[in-house]
């Protein structure tokens, strides 16, 4: 009986193995693909590629993702430290006051923007901020991304807060501490790594979503603005346009986008790792 469960048991761990390694082999194979051609796009292009404007379906010269990554830039700036703090607030409104009804309401609404579509939000921030502005811009943008990244940051804002035992609460209770001046003393101390991956993670989604900016940037690619009420543009957007279409110079943009998004979710990943590990309360 022991030899067979031995036997079972080494039987489930290479069907774990096998079925994770089929899994990841398109993953590494796209990795590896993108890595090596957006390697040559960076090298044609040099430091320009960082700065220039993009080319011209019949130009000769690479040029680069200047705009897009510029405005990628931008996106973030605005909508990461509110799409943070919202998240945050709501939390600890969810999570400090639970039996509140609109503790239960924030709670239900946060969590039900994870199953909503994103070109669903982009074409309702479109409706409802674009048509009244009558332009594409940054400001429409921003908002579509806070939308989205905040049941992300939402969720793991609450479940960093829910790791915080009783006892430390009561702790500072006992102490004369306020509800609020526990939260800031001895709740946001103790959860900070957790809360500084949650801001690199929701980062992360921010700097990667396409399907929002379709109705609401506007694709401003032929310059440098930074002016927040203007059409812009964004690194997924433009790999995203310029895949689909017939020309190899376009390729080689969307190629090189592509490497130096990753390198961005690397750093990042790397970030994660250092700064969530070992959290002991």
């Amino acid at each position: 009986m022991h030899k067979t469960r031995a036997i079972k048991d080494r039987l489930f761990t290479l069907y774990i193995l096998t079925t994770s390694t089929l899994a990841l082999i398109p993953v590494l194979h796209l990795i590896f693909v993108i890595v090596i051609r957006g390697f040559d796009s960076f090298v044609e292009g040099g430091i320009k590629f960082l700065t220039d404007v993009p080319p011209t379906p019949l130009s000769t010269e690479l040029g680069g993702i200047g705009p897009s990554l510029l405005g990628t830039l931008i996106l973030t700036a605005t909508s990461l430290p509110i799409t943070i703090l919202i998240a945050f607030f709501a939390a600890v409104l969810a999570n400090e006051f639970p039996n509140n009804p609109i503790s239960k309401t924030v709670d239900i609404i946060s969590r039900s923007f994870t199953s909503i579509p994103t070109i669903v939000v982009s074409m309702t921030v479109y409706l409802l901020v674009v048509v009244p502005m009558r332009t594409y811009s940054a400001i429409a943008s921003s908002i579509a991304l806070t939308i989205i990244a905040l049941p992300y940051a939402y969720a793991i804002t609450s479940a960093a807060i829910r790791q915080v035992p009783l006892m430390y609460r009561e702790a500072a209770y006992s102490l004369g501490m306020t509800r609020w001046t526990t939260i800031y003393k001895v709740v946001v101390p103790i959860t900070r790594r957790m809360l500084s991956g949650c801001v690199l993670i929701t980062m992360a989604r921010i700097m990667g979503e396409t399907a929002a900016l379709m109705f609401t940037a506007g694709r401003f690619r032929t310059g440098i603005s930074l002016q927040l009420d203007r059409p812009i543009d964004a690194i997924p957007l433009l790999i995203f346009d310029y895949a689909l279409t017939p020309y190899p110079i376009l390729h080689k943009v969307a190629w090189g986008a592509a490497l130096l998004l990753i390198i961005i979710y690397f750093i990042i990943f790397l970030a994660v790792k250092t700064i969530v590990k070992e959290v002991k309360l």
